[in-house]
């Protein structure tokens, strides 16, 4: 990897994604309807990995195919995360269309535009490349307080990588998902304040909540030419979430090690 323009990039997954990267000496660009001038991290980026920042919204594709073609005409993009979206929680019996419609468009709309931007690009000039889009449990399942549309936007997500990486694997461009259960992050505070983070917690075998920067190194290993023999892949990052069919009565009980850092709690 060489340029990685990250959807969603301000903050959560997108930011720490951000992080990892650049460190690595790989330049990023952001697209996100927050302006950079509001993350004092970006300022002090090396300007060798500083790429561009384009404060528009996804759900824009004729704004999104431009800010991807400007950032691709000053340095060659190879990867893309798709980490920008939205969370919704009303079920079927109170879901509105007008909010329904949003959901799907943030999240469906939102991953496919930046996808088939760079693809276009991509399969013109002949040169291959990594797409990592970020689902959610919800999207290989039911989960209990998340929305309908959540619950569809997300199936789709799945469907939309599974199609891409089918297509596009003559072309020698790699498309995979990343599967978050409950991630520790700004879009998950209100989630989090309503139910309380034990009791999320307590619907993984790992028993605690994800940290932004471990789902980005999912994602990092995914563009990488680590990982380039894979595609099509649906990877859970999830705690366990996914794996089990009925959780134990009053949840998975807390580990006695925080496997973060390596030590006892």
């Amino acid at each position: 990897m060489n340029h990685v323009i990250i959807t969603g990039g301000a903050s959560g997954v997108g930011e720490s994604l951000a992080h990892r990267l650049t460190a690595r000496g790989i330049r990023v660009s952001v697209i996100d309807r927050t302006a950079s001038d509001e993350r004092d991290w970006w300022t002090r980026l090396d300007p060798q990995v500083r790429g561009q920042w384009h404060t528009i919204d996804v759900t824009d594709a004729a704004a999104v195919t431009s800010a991807i073609a400007e950032a691709n005409a000053v340095s060659p993009l190879d990867g893309l995360a798709t980490c920008a979206g939205v969370a919704d929680r009303e079920s079927v019996l109170d879901s509105e269309p007008e909010q329904f419609a949003r959901t799907m468009t943030i999240n469906v709309t939102g991953t496919m535009a930046p996808a088939q931007a760079l693809v276009r690009i991509l399969v013109d000039e002949g040169r291959p490349g990594s797409i990592v889009t970020l689902a959610s449990t919800a999207g290989i399942g039911y989960v209990a307080g998340l929305g309908v549309g959540y619950h569809a936007s997300k199936s789709a997500v799945v469907g939309l990588t599974r199609s891409l990486a089918g297509d596009l694997a003559q072309h020698g461009i790699r498309v995979n998902c990343v599967v978050p259960g409950l991630v520790r992050t700004p879009m998950s505070a209100a989630q989090r304040d309503g139910f309380g983070e034990d009791r999320l917690a307590a619907r993984a075998p790992a028993g605690r909540l994800a940290e932004a920067d471990e789902l980005a190194a999912a994602v990092e290993w995914l563009l990488s030419p680590a990982a380039s023999f894979t595609t099509g892949h649906i990877l859970p990052v999830d705690g366990g979430q996914s794996s089990v069919a009925v959780p134990p009565v009053g949840g998975h009980p807390v580990p006695s090690i925080d496997t973060r850092k390596g030590g006892a709690l």
